[in-house]
C-alpha cells in the first residue's frame, strides 16, 4: 500500500486510505506511551557486592539474569555496616569485608548478628563477576628433585667425613657438618605457600525511583504496570469482575431504555405530553450524579437492585432528551404528508416519526452505552466485598497495588471499545443505508 499522509494533509473532507488511518491513530498514542516513558524513567545504576544470601534463594544463588520485580533481602555474611559524613552533610553507606569497602549508596542497611541485612530494591541479578586468578603470598618452595640437584653431595663419602679427633667441640660445625641427606629432609619440611582466595562478588542492577519527575506512587513505569498483570489476571481475578461490571451495565441499560423509549415517543409526538414531563427532564439534566449515591442506597440498599438502578437512572438522564431531540428534529414536511395520504396518528408514529428519527437514537444508544463504564465505579463503591471493576479500583487505592489501578482503567477502556465496535456493526445491519465513503 502507498502511504498518502503527505499528501493534502489539510483537506476538507477528502478521502483517507485505511493505512493512513491506522498510522494516523498510532502515533498520538504512541507519543503518549513515549511521554509515560520518560516521566517514569529513573537513573539507573549497577552495583558490585559482596556474595550473599538472597530471600529465597538459600541453597543457590539466583540464576543470572534473574529479576526481582519485588524487594529482597540480602544477607552478606561476616561483614560490617559503616556510615561516614560526607562533604555535603549527608551519611554515606559502607559495607565491609575481608578489608574491602563497598559503597551501598540508597540501600537500607541493618546489622543482623555478625552479618549484615540489605533490603535490595527492584532490580537484575547480572551474575558474578570474573574473577582474577589467586595471588600466592610467597614464592612457592623447590621441589625435593630439584633440592637433590642443588645439595653438595661428595662422591666419596670417606673422603668428605672429617677426623673425628679434627672436630672442634661446637654446635657449629656439628651443624655444618651434617651428611647431605639431613639437608634434603630439612629442605623438604619447609611448608607449601599458601594462597589467598579472591572475594567472591556479584552484580546488581537497579533504579532509583527518587531521581522520576513524577513519584511511582503517583505514576508507575510502563514496566511496573506490565508486570503487575499476571497478579491482578490471576489472583484477583480481573475477567470475572470485568464480567460482573458488563452485566450491572447492561442491566441497567435495559431498565432504562425500557422506561426512557416509551416516553420519548410520548414526549416527541403529543406536545402537551411533552410539556408536562419538560421541567423534570431539565432537572435531572442538572443533577450531579455522584451525589445521588447516598439516596440510591436510602432507596434500594446497597445490594445489587441498588447498583442496576443507579446506572439505570444515569442512563435515563442521558438517553431521554436526545431521544426527544431526534424525534423533534424530524421535518413536519413529512407529517403533512403523511396526513395528505390518509395516515392516523400511529402511522404517523410508526411510518413516519420511527424511522426516520431511529438511526440517530441508535447513535445515542451507542454513545449512552460508555455512560455506563463511566459510572460503575460510583455504583461498586458501596459494597467492596462485591466483584467489580470499581471494587478493584477502590481496593488498590486504599490497600495497593497501585499499578492495578491503570490496568483496570486500561481493561475498561479496551472492554468499551469492543462494545462500541459490536455497536457498530449493529448499526450497519440495521441502517445499510447511512454508510458513506468520505
Amino acid at each position: 500500500m502507498k502511504l498518502t499522509l503527505h499528501e493534502n494533509f489539510f483537506g476538507i473532507r477528502t478521502g483517507v486510505k485505511l493505512v493512513d488511518q491506522i498510522i494516523l491513530g498510532v502515533i498520538p498514542i504512541f507519543l503518549i506511551f513515549l511521554l509515560w516513558v520518560f516521566v517514569t524513567s529513573g537513573k539507573t545504576v549497577t552495583i558490585i557486592l559482596p556474595e550473599g544470601t538472597f530471600e529465597g534463594f538459600e541453597k543457590n544463588p539466583p540464576p543470572e539474569g534473574t529479576l526481582f520485580r519485588e524487594k529482597v533481602r540480602l544477607t552478606i555474611d561476616n561483614s560490617t555496616h559503616e556510615l561516614k559524613d560526607s562533604a555535603n552533610d549527608s551519611l554515606l553507606s559502607y559495607l565491609l569485608k575481608d578489608g574491602e569497602k563497598f559503597e551501598l549508596g540508597h540501600i537500607p542497611a541493618r546489622p543482623f548478628g555478625k552479618s549484615v541485612r540489605l533490603t535490595m530494591p527492584p532490580g537484575r541479578y547480572i551474575g558474578r563477576e570474573k574473577l582474577p586468578p589467586a595471588k600466592p603470598d610467597k614464592a612457592p618452595a623447590k621441589p625435593d628433585s630439584e633440592l637433590l640437584k642443588t645439595a653438595p653431595v661428595s662422591e666419596n663419602v670417606s673422603e668428605s667425613t672429617p677426623d673425628l679427633d679434627t672436630i672442634p667441640p661446637n654446635n657449629d660445625h656439628q651443624a655444618e657438618a651434617a651428611s647431605p641427606s639431613t639437608e634434603v629432609a630439612a629442605a623438604s619440611t619447609v611448608p607449601a605457600a599458601s594462597t589467598v582466595s579472591p572475594l567472591l562478588k556479584f552484580k546488581y542492577r537497579y533504579e532509583i525511583v527518587e531521581t522520576r519527575l513524577i513519584s511511582p506512587s503517583m505514576l508507575p513505569s510502563p514496566g511496573e504496570v506490565y508486570r503487575s498483570l499476571p497478579s491482578l489476571w490471576s489472583d484477583r481475578s480481573l475477567p470475572k469482575n470485568i464480567l460482573y461490571s458488563f452485566l450491572r451495565v447492561g442491566a441497567g441499560f435495559v431498565v432504562a431504555f425500557l422506561i426512557v423509549f416509551p416516553m420519548a415517543l410520548l414526549m416527541g409526538t403529543f406536545s402537551k405530553f411533552k410539556a408536562l414531563i419538560a421541567p423534570l427532564m431539565l432537572f435531572g439534566g442538572y443533577l450531579p450524579i455522584p451525589a445521588l449515591v447516598p439516596l440510591f442506597m436510602i432507596l434500594f440498599g446497597t445490594n445489587e437492585l441498588q447498583k442496576v438502578m443507579f446506572l439505570a437512572f444515569g442512563f435515563a438522564i442521558y438517553l431521554l432528551p436526545l431521544f426527544v431531540k431526534y424525534l423533534d428534529e424530524v421535518d413536519n414536511v413529512y407529517l403533512q404528508t403523511g396526513y395528505t395520504l390518509g395516515a392516523n396518528k400511529f402511522q404517523i408514529l410508526n411510518n413516519i416519526l420511527l424511522p426516520i428519527a431511529l438511526p440517530n437514537m441508535f447513535d445515542a444508544m451507542r454513545l449512552g452505552f460508555g455512560i455506563g463504564w463511566g459510572y460503575i465505579i460510583l455504583a461498586e463503591m458501596v459494597d467492596m466485598g462485591s466483584f467489580g471493576v470499581g471494587t478493584l479500583i477502590l481496593t488498590s487505592q486504599r490497600r495497593g497495588p497501585r499499578e492495578d489501578i491503570y490496568l483496570v482503567l486500561i481493561a475498561i477502556v479496551i472492554m468499551a471499545f469492543i462494545t462500541d465496535k459490536i455497536w457498530d456493526k449493529v448499526g450497519q445491519q440495521l441502517f445499510p443505508y447511512r454508510s458513506q465513503k468520505r
